[in-house]
């Protein structure tokens, strides 16, 4: 942006410019020296107008006031000094002394008033000078300070916009606790955590055999030293642990008992019987998110873990002795066991084939819990249909999504026959979900020799 500025100052002698006094000096000295050398060598006496009115005239306009007085004051001295004629006979000495001095008082006459005029152009110059360099000054703050509002009122918008997507993940990571896998909870933990608090490090500690083992780990190096067990002689377990205290690293008698493992630790309690299952700890976050709004957020959070794992637990529990599995809608795998031992000493006793037959789901890490309770399901329906009502299809979960079926009076040659008839029909059923696969494995629990 262009800027008008006021005029530099110069260098000056007694208030005179210097540039002011060399431009009347050399007009002066150049006209003496045409009037001596061209000239009748008196100074243009005769002359009208005179010649040094160019000097007066230039300085006047061009300087103002005071360097035109000067201007006439020199142009006096160049114009009487040493030329002073002699007063002739029969003129009066005044009008001798009128014609002395007429060219210098209208000289300084005519300095000072065109000085005077182009003084008020130079103030009022100065003036509007002043007044555009104050209109571009403020120009500039507007623009500087829309500049600041558009960025603020962009980043408002971002951190609006950031807060609102942590809200919808808080949302979805809560949701993702509230889940009645001990696994799921465990990953629900972890996102619950992350969308949460934010922390860059954190970890998650369940209490077993009077110690504390890591079960989540999240965002450590491979040099920091933070202990995965946490044994009951440690300050950190017997305040967390022993005192169910929610310890801050900013409390310097917390600091102590965080032994450098953490800048937050809390108890993850019981909600029913108020025993400690366990403790999650933050060791890093960014320090202006640590705030007392954060402590609390953090204490609610161990609040929440506390009560999902516990509920998982007893559901599981409780799942353990059912016979069917309420989610997938076939028998459970503790039924299975059960079942599986009386129909084998039933087989010997009786005498007949027992075969079994287990359908393993590939990658089923990959897939989400709606889609492996799908599979269950359909397993479930697949035996219904396509089986004899003495097939029975269990919940087999000894190493990833594993299911079984029981297969009483058939011998592994007709187990093969089985489990064509499944994996066609389970295809079938699976036509539209990619990425599906099973293995089929067929085995003999008892055959007849």
């Amino acid at each position: 942006m262009n800027t008008t500025s006021l005029p530099k100052e110069h260098s000056r002698i007694l208030g005179i410019r210097l540039s002011a006094i060399i431009e009347m000096l050399v007009g002066l000295v150049v006209l003496f020296a045409i009037d001596k050398f061209l000239g009748a060598g008196n100074r243009f006496w005769d002359v009208n107008p005179h010649p040094f009115w160019i000097v007066v005239l230039i300085i006047a306009v061009q300087y103002g006031t005071a360097e035109a007085l000067i201007a006439a004051i020199l142009s006096t001295v160049f114009y009487l000094l040493g030329n002073m004629p002699a007063q002739a006979e029969g003129v009066s000495y005044y009008d001798w002394l009128y014609s002395l001095a007429v060219n210098p008082v209208l000289w300084i006459i005519a300095a000072w008033i065109l000085g005077e005029l182009r003084q008020r152009h130079i103030r009022e110059r100065n003036t509007l000078v002043r007044e555009v360099e104050e209109s571009h000054q403020r120009e500039d703050l507007i623009a500087s300070s829309y500049s600041f509002v558009k960025n603020r009122k962009e980043s408002l918008e971002v951190q609006v916009s950031g807060q609102l997507l942590s809200s919808i993940d808080a949302y979805r990571a809560a949701k993702s606790v509230e889940t009645l896998d001990p696994k799921s909870v465990m990953q629900g933990v972890e996102r619950l955590v992350k969308s949460v608090l934010g922390p860059q490090k954190f970890s998650m500690f369940i209490a077993t055999d009077n110690k504390l083992n890591a079960s989540i780990i999240h965002g450590w190096a491979a040099d920091d030293k933070y202990s995965q067990e946490i044994d009951s002689y440690s300050p950190l377990f017997q305040a967390v642990i022993g005192q169910r205290e929610l310890l801050v690293v900013a409390n310097e008698q917390h600091e102590v008992s965080l032994d450098n493992q953490g800048i937050l630790a809390g108890p993850i309690l019981d909600p029913d019987s108020g025993r400690v299952i366990g403790m999650l700890k933050i060791e890093q976050m960014d320090f202006t998110s640590l705030s007392l709004n954060t402590v609390e957020t953090f204490r609610a959070v161990c609040d929440w873990i506390g009560t999902a794992l516990v509920n998982a637990r007893n559901y599981q529990s409780v799942k353990a002795e059912a016979i069917i599995n309420p989610e997938r809608n076939i028998l459970s795998y503790s039924y299975f066991k059960r079942q599986s031992e009386y129909m084998r000493t039933l087989a010997k006793r009786v005498g007949f084939d027992l075969s079994m037959l287990v359908i393993k789901l590939n990658d089923a890490k990959s897939m989400n819990d709606a889609d492996r309770i799908t599979v269950a399901r359909q397993i479930g329906e697949s035996v219904k249909s396509v089986l004899r009502n003495v097939d029975l299809a269990f919940d087999y979960q000894t190493d990833g999504e594993e299911y079984s079926i029981l297969l009483p009076a058939t011998a592994p040659a007709g187990a093969n026959v089985v489990r064509d008839k499944i994996a066609k029909d389970m295809d079938k059923a699976m036509r539209g979900k990619s990425g599906v696969s099973f293995n089929y494995i067929v085995s003999a629990l008892h055959e007849v020799r």
